[in-house]
């Protein structure tokens, strides 16, 4: 604290209408009657006359501020993945289980990270044209967490049990790897490092993720689950903003900056159909190479009969037409 620095600011105290002021480690001023600390501070002109904690403080403050404004080095991928997350996470506040989003829907999206060469392969897409850091990812660490990251590996009995073919580049035993670009080569023209790559991509082979498409991989989990939720109710939940869609982008971390290509992306300016949707669900599950989901039986919400029923009583017709309704059928 240094009386000496502090003498020129002249203005009173708003607590105690003192003029007497120290400078805190910080740089700012503060009061010495009643220690009040103002949003004041010193502008440094000489920095050999402030002590080096001070200057390293400084210093530590203009950091965080600059790396906040820069935001973080991400991939367009990793913004759809936050978007799933997001999705799987307002399905659980409906009411479905949390198998969805820890287990099937991770799965899902593991896989076509590998089939698109994104993650999970000896040389994903990322890695073509920018010099990357990789490190190890620790596997206790969850794949869905605020700072997206490619994903971090944990086992599903579900695909264990479903016989689904092993793919040679993943090693179910160990760690995934994570790819860290540096952040010197951040895209001028988007916001992630390979936004205006990604939208100049144009590979038949591989069905290129859109905002669309994070329903139809919701869908997929949601009929792998045999969850009570059908495809109509999915979109009713997108339309409510019961799960995010339009403007879903609006729910990535402040760090995750998104301008230019990223915009055409990400924003969405309506609403989805059924059969857009639906096509998309067999594009996506083709794509995946998915294995055969569990049957269909009697007592599944998603019969035929149960789903009848489901329909006539949402169609809240009255009482006498609903028999003869059901009775014709």
């Amino acid at each position: 604290m240094d009386l000496e620095e502090a003498k020129e600011f002249k203005e009173r105290c708003t607590q105690c209408a003192a003029v007497s002021w120290g400078l805190t480690d910080e740089g700012k001023y503060y009061c010495t009657s009643c220690h009040n600390v103002t949003e004041r501070s010193k502008e440094v002109i000489n920095t050999g006359a402030i002590p080096n904690t001070k200057i390293q403080a400084i210093n530590r403050g203009l950091k965080r501020k600059r790396k906040l404004e820069k935001g973080w080095d991400w991939y367009v991928c990793e913004g759809f993945q936050h978007i799933l997350c997001q999705q799987a996470e307002a399905l659980q506040t409906l009411g479905v289980g949390p198998e969805l989003k820890d287990e099937v829907l991770h799965n899902f999206w593991k896989r076509y990270l590998q089939k698109s060469k994104q993650a999970y392969c000896k040389n994903p897409v990322h890695t073509s044209r920018r010099k990357t850091t990789v490190l190890e990812d620790n596997p206790s660490h969850s794949d869905w967490d605020s700072e997206p990251e490619l994903l971090s590996d944990f086992s599903c009995p579900s695909f264990v049990e479903s016989g689904a073919e092993s793919q040679p580049d993943v090693h179910t035993q160990k760690p995934f790897r994570i790819i860290k670009a540096s952040h010197s080569e951040t895209s001028v023209c988007s916001g992630s490092l390979d936004g205006v790559e990604y939208s100049l991509r144009k590979d038949k082979d591989i069905v290129k993720m859109t905002v669309p498409r994070t329903l139809a991989f919701c869908y997929l989990s949601l009929l792998w689950q045999r969850e009570t939720v059908t495809l109509s109710d999915l979109l009713r939940f997108a339309e409510e903003d019961c799960i995010p869609y339009i403007n879903a982008f609006q729910h990535f971390p402040e760090e995750m900056k998104l301008y230019g290509r990223d915009k055409g992306i990400f924003a969405i300016e309506s609403w989805p159909t059924y059969e857009d949707i639906y096509k998309k669900v067999i594009e996506v599950a083709t794509f995946l190479d998915l294995p055969r989901f569990p049957a269909i039986t009697e007592d599944c919400y998603l019969h035929p009969n149960i789903l009848c029923m489901k329909f006539l009583m949402e169609v809240n017709l009255p009482a006498c037409e609903s028999s003869r309704t059901i009775a014709v059928t």
